[in-house]
């Protein structure tokens, strides 16, 4: 007899072998197995980031929404789509990227950090080099990878807009806290690294302090240029889940 596969929309998928009852509880638990990390991964999860300049006032607005996963050999990948607004409302772009989930860890995307990159209208966003690693146990003092990537932003003629470098350097995981934002109440790990980037002739370097909570991803996110003032921050400030 052929194994049959199910998919729902609230869960990742089951596997039905022999339309046994035990089989779907093991493949329930290998979903939390593989995936139990610090990024939302349940398929219809929303959240909302609002994006504040270093006067606190508001400057964009991210929402995300988990689409659907897909299983893999070794865990699980996570796709999203996603649409940026600006201050008064207006969509800006809209889009859409993945995160792996596999062998205890999740792999995601730099444009995780570097969010406040708004992408023109008309352009598609590509990112090659290293991904953002975040094991799904973390200790306080535990050092994490170093990443150096390359962003892009082409518009659909073939242009290129503008190409970014940057590096993410001394990744530490600084301990746990509890963060309360206008989407609730989480029990988060505290991440820094630093940063520098460069565009063309300009270059910026700063140290940015993210929190994420499991299954959510990040709560709240501080960035500071390199003498130490506030340059810009976000906030989780809506979820459903």
């Amino acid at each position: 007899m052929k194994n049959l596969v199910v998919c729902f929309s609230k869960t990742f998928f089951l596997v039905l072998f022999f339309s046994s009852i035990f089989s779907l509880a093991f493949a329930q638990s290998q979903e939390t197995k593989d995936c139990n990390g610090y990024f939302a991964y349940k398929a219809g999860t929303k959240m909302e980031l609002t994006m504040y300049d270093k006067k606190d006032k508001v400057s964009t607005v991210l929402k995300y929404q988990v689409e659907k996963n897909t299983p893999t050999a070794n865990g699980i990948d996570v796709f999203f789509l996603n649409q940026t607004y600006d201050k008064n409302g207006k969509l800006i772009v809209k889009g859409d990227f993945d995160m792996q989930c596999k062998n205890g860890q999740i792999y995601a995307d730099v444009r995780n950090i570097a969010s406040d990159m708004t992408p023109a209208a008309d352009a598609e966003v590509s990112i090659t080099g290293d991904k953002l690693t975040y094991p799904h146990n973390l200790t306080a003092g535990q050092k994490l990878d170093d990443v150096e990537c390359e962003m892009k932003q082409t518009l659909s003629s073939g242009m290129t807009i503008f190409t970014v470098k940057m590096n993410i350097t001394n990744r530490k995981v600084e301990g746990f806290e509890t963060i309360t934002t206008p989407a609730g109440t989480f029990d988060c790990v505290k991440i820094s690294y630093d940063y520098d980037t460069k565009m063309s002739f300009m270059k910026k370097q700063g140290r940015s302090v993210e929190y994420l909570a499991k299954g959510v991803g990040l709560v709240k996110v501080e960035s500071f240029d390199k003498k130490g003032k506030k340059e810009s921050s976000q906030l989780l400030t809506k979820l459903e889940r």
